[in-house]
């Protein structure tokens, strides 16, 4: 074996804080080593990763005049499934990439990489899902318990999702950061979010926060005064330097009634459209009526009691532009009356808790979609079992369905033959996000 597989072991001196000896093993984590303390002293222990490994194969295949072609992959026989129709195609990966998509014999193996071939027979192939939990995973604090809940994403068939950081004023940015590691386990990739409050919304402290990454911004606004607080001039050459997207969120308790709800909603409507300021609304009241919203700056997250409805309004206009969003765990639709094909309404569930969410935070066309260049993360689903084993008497509720038979993320098995992979840790934080880029 050679020497690049021999791993190395440090021993870090006592004296550490709690806080920074997790701080340093959130920095091994995140450059894939290994910690562990024993006797009280911090060890760290790591093999090197696959790719360092690789590139000293191929080093030392270069000294010795040959070359070793890159492990690839081919599913054929499959029927992609985008947001406007499926076709029967052939997937190339390379690299966690998806190269091609063509219905063609190309030979398995060319001068730079290997393919292996997978047989996707009686597949529907699927982008993966984006998650929107709404409660904040950073904060269980259990291992196990976290490592279940992301095994529950990917068995529902989500690939990725995003996490809303929820800082307290105290914390400085230091605590900030740490909050984060968390994630670093993640077998998914990622995005964050930050939630602020609406006196907090101001171009320094929006500064401070894109600084670390953070494009999108989620406000609770509780009353209609709020909004009027909220200097917008100052924060559009922000915006507009920094590609930022604001998430409104209207508290949700009885202290707020509906005759304010609607007033908060309109006051934001109004004033981002002025300000031409992209956000995403979390009330999906105004969602049907295009009169009052504009098609690009307003996305509508959609709650459970609406996705029926949004679904059959995306089936009438499908080629309409159409600003609505639901992660897949709060679609809910009334199929009893068959009101579309089958594979027809496997689009639409695609377009609406998939591509349409990944373009609402930004992560299209890296998610959300099977085209060259995307990330290969693929949802498989049987035909046979597509509506065939649920009682189509009752509504569809996508949260209780598992629909996948395997799960790809980044061109590695996640789930496969209800099993899933070692894979803990390989989640990557997306940063370049691009929320201002899609039409939705």
């Amino acid at each position: 074996m050679t020497s690049a597989y021999i791993p190395f072991i440090i021993k870090l001196q006592y004296g550490f804080s709690p806080l920074l000896s997790n701080i340093i093993k959130a920095h091994v984590c995140y450059r894939r080593l290994n910690a562990l303390t024993i006797n009280g002293g911090l060890f760290l222990y790591f093999f090197p990763c696959p790719r360092i490994c690789s590139y000293k194969l191929q080093l030392d295949a270069r000294r010795e005049g040959t070359s070793v072609p890159e492990q690839g992959m081919v599913i054929r026989g499959g029927a992609v499934v985008t947001a406007h129709g499926v076709k029967e195609a052939d997937i190339w990966i390379a690299g966690g990439k998806i190269v091609r998509i063509a219905k063609d014999t190309l030979p398995k193996t060319t001068a730079t990489t290997v393919f292996e071939e997978v047989d996707a027979s009686g597949m529907y192939l699927l982008p993966g899902f984006v998650a929107l939990p709404t409660q904040s995973l950073y904060k269980i604090k259990d291992g196990k318990t976290y490592i279940e809940v992301m095994r529950e994403l990917v068995r529902s068939g989500c690939t990725s999702f995003v996490d809303v950081l929820r800082p307290e004023p105290w914390m400085s940015r230091p605590q900030v950061e740490y909050q984060q590691t968390r994630h670093f386990n993640s077998p998914l990739d990622y995005a964050w979010h930050v939630a602020i409050e609406p006196a907090q919304l101001q171009p320094r402290t929006v500064a401070q926060y894109s600084e670390l990454g953070f494009s999108s911004f989620h406000v609770t606004v509780r009353s209609p005064e709020e909004i009027s607080t909220i200097n917008w001039e100052t924060l559009l050459p922000l915006h507009t330097s920094k590609q930022t997207i604001l998430h409104l969120h209207i508290q949700n308790d009885a202290s707020v009634k509906k005759e304010q709800r609607d007033l908060i909603r309109q006051l934001w409507l109004d004033a981002t459209r002025y300000w031409k300021v992209r956000t995403v609304i979390a009330d999906p009241s105004a969602a049907f009526e295009p009169k009052q919203s504009d098609p690009f700056l307003h996305i509508f997250r959609l709650n459970a009691e609406t996705t029926d409805r949004a679904v059959r309004y995306i089936y009438q206009r499908f080629y309409d532009s159409c600003q609505v969003a639901s992660p897949l765990q709060e679609v809910r639709i009334d199929y009893r009356r068959r009101w579309c094909p089958p594979e027809m309404l496997l689009c639409l569930l695609v377009r609406l808790a998939s591509t349409n969410v990944a373009k609402a935070i930004g992560l299209y066309p890296q998610k959300g979609s099977l085209t060259p260049g995307a990330d290969a993360d693929i949802v498989f689903l049987k035909k046979e079992n597509w509506l065939t084993k649920y009682d189509l008497s009752t509504i569809l509720n996508f949260s209780e369905m598992h629909l996948p038979a395997s799960v790809m993320s980044n061109g590695k098995w996640m789930y496969r033959n209800a099993q899933f992979s070692s894979s803990i840790g390989m989640g990557r934080r997306i940063f370049d996000t691009k929320p201002n880029a899609y039409v939705i």
